[in-house]
């Protein structure tokens, strides 16, 4: 008794102190209409005074279940024709469904409403009717759900059918799910709850009728799937052909694919080029841009490689410093000089790089581009490829290309596709976005590659083009031969000092390996590293049923 009494007196306390736990909204009636055609269809009509008391909702919901289970089966329901009116007049509505439910939200979400409104929902189901038993036919209807928020004070649902169809039997529960309690009364073919439902609660009931009164109605061994359900159970079912399919067949036909479209071999052996490559408009192709095709990516070598360009042609001078320096060995510089100012003849590329030479004056030192150089190259790298997919050599930056396969054999290798993991790890490293035309372009590039590894085919050609063998120091930089290609160069013409280089020493073979070597070094091409979180982190861094409610 003491105990009963001490949670009497905590019940009252939490009433008076929490008022606002009871409900704030409520179903004042919930009354269902099932109508049984002949042809096994059934039209219900859901009549549900809501009363929202003072709250700002925009209306309610309802959650249909399309399946219930009937024994080890299962039944499926469709649910068409949804009709919706509050107070008699048309609502706005949506229904979403999936493989288990239908909602049906209704309301405007531009409007809110207080107080009571009656809602009547009609709707028609296929494949309702338990007409499956060996003895009779029955209509078995959650009418109000058991999955509501709040409380209904009463509920109803009425049978009705054709006049030759008669009712033999009819009972009704009440109660949470699973429940066998009756506290309801059937008035005909009509029952009605004797309690209030409370949330979890709900009213069922089920009519009897003579076998064979509807056709039969369909039954099915296992619950329906959703859509990635069935593909998984697909797959599964068939996963050995597609283990067959991705390991075999596609690496056979993507290796076909490739041999026949992207394997530069498909146009033969290359033969030496003595030219400066050209477009297909005749026009020559900057080193940078020559070396970019060749690798796809822009290097280091093809932003030295344009220097050296923009030099031969007398934008710039190269010079060479020297200082002496008291118990310590002479210090060398490298110097980049302005030589007249930039014009129209320069491409973006070049003139990107030119603005960034002579941003603080007309002279720069090469140790001074190595601070912030790797944010011109990130510009260098989009006009690069920009103008390279402008020309359709490239689909895109092969970075992206690159990624993407890369990224789908890392996928296959962790689903055990180890052929298709292996053959597209070797695409990611083949295909690089280069079109057929870029193709065309790179082959007589290595045409040109093999003539700057062994100039020594033909002196007196190349002593007496000398000015075209000098406008090819560039590309023997930016397609990686230039040390091979002065060798040569200097057995061709070894008095070479040219106008655009200027050198203590005298000898442009002794000083040119020093200078290229220096400004490779400074151009930096990626940002200094930062620290983490964890090195050098501080604070600032880094059939019926279902349910409803109100929204």
């Amino acid at each position: 008794m003491r105990f009963k009494f001490l949670f009497f007196i905590v019940g009252i306390f939490f009433l008076l102190i929490f008022p606002n736990n009871t409900f704030a909204e409520e179903i004042r009636s919930f009354d269902v209409v099932v109508q049984a055609d002949r042809d096994g269809i059934l039209e219900v009509e859901e009549e549900i005074n809501y009363d929202f008391e003072n709250l700002e909702k925009h209306g309610i919901f309802r959650d249909i279940p399309l399946v219930s289970k009937v024994g080890n089966l299962y039944r499926v329901i469709k649910i068409r024709n949804v009709r919706v009116t509050r107070n008699n007049s048309e609502e706005k509505f949506e229904i979403n469904k999936d493989a288990n439910k239908l909602n049906i939200k209704i309301g405007d979400p531009n409007k809110t409403i207080t107080g009571n409104h009656v809602y009547k929902i009609n709707y028609e189901v296929e494949n309702g009717i338990g007409s499956n038993y060996e003895t009779h036919d029955e209509i078995y209807w959650n009418a109000t759900g058991n999955d509501w928020e709040v409380p209904i004070d009463k509920a109803s649902i009425t049978f009705k059918t054709p006049n030759d169809i008669k009712q033999r039997d009819l009972i009704c529960f009440t109660g949470s799910e699973g429940s066998t309690e009756k506290n309801c009364e059937n008035e005909e073919s009509k029952v009605v709850s004797k309690e209030i439902l409370y949330p979890g609660m709900g009213l069922t009931a089920a009519a009897k009728y003579d076998k064979g009164a509807f056709p039969r109605s369909i039954l099915q061994s296992e619950p329906p799937a959703s859509f990635g359900q069935k593909i998984l159970s697909f797959l599964l079912r068939y996963i050995y052909v597609f283990w067959l399919i991705l390991n075999l067949i596609i690496p056979l036909a993507l290796m076909i694919w490739y041999n026949k479209r992207k394997n530069k071999k498909r146009f033969g052996k290359p033969t030496v080029n003595f030219e400066i490559p050209k477009d297909q408009n005749g026009n020559i192709i900057p080193p940078a841009l020559a070396g970019t095709i060749d690798t796809a990516k822009l290097e280091r070598d093809d932003c030295v490689a344009t220097l050296f360009d923009l030099a031969i042609r007398r934008y710039i001078r190269f010079e060479e410093t020297k200082t002496k320096r008291q118990l310590l060995p002479d210090l060398v510089q490298q110097k980049i000089v302005k030589c007249k100012q930039k014009d129209e003849k320069l491409n973006i590329f070049e003139q990107k790089l030119f603005d960034r030479l002579f941003k603080d004056g007309e002279e720069i030192f090469a140790k001074d581009l190595k601070k912030d150089f790797y944010k011109t190259y990130e510009d260098l790298e989009q006009i690069a490829f920009k103008e390279l997919v402008h020309k359709k050599y490239f689909v895109r930056n092969p970075k992206i290309q690159r990624g993407l396969i890369l990224a789908l054999g890392i996928v296959a290798l962790f689903t055990a596709n180890i052929i298709l993991s292996g053959m597209l790890i070797f695409l990611s490293i083949k295909l690089i976005g280069r079109t057929t035309l870029g193709d065309e372009i790179d082959f007589k590039i290595d045409g040109l590659k093999l003539f700057l590894k062994s100039m020594d085919r033909n002196y007196k050609w190349q002593a007496k083009k000398f000015y075209t063998v000098e406008q090819m120091i560039p590309y023997a930089m930016s397609l990686g031969y230039i040390d091979k290609f002065m060798e040569q160069l200097k057995i061709i013409n070894p008095d070479y000092n040219p106008t655009w280089y200027r050198g203590y020493s005298g000898s442009f073979y002794g000083a040119y390996a020093g200078f290229y070597t220096s400004v490779n070094s400074n151009l930096t091409t990626s940002a200094p590293s930062s620290s983490s979180g964890f090195s050098g982190g501080s604070s600032g861094g880094g059939g019926g049923g279902g349910g409803g409610g109100s929204w």
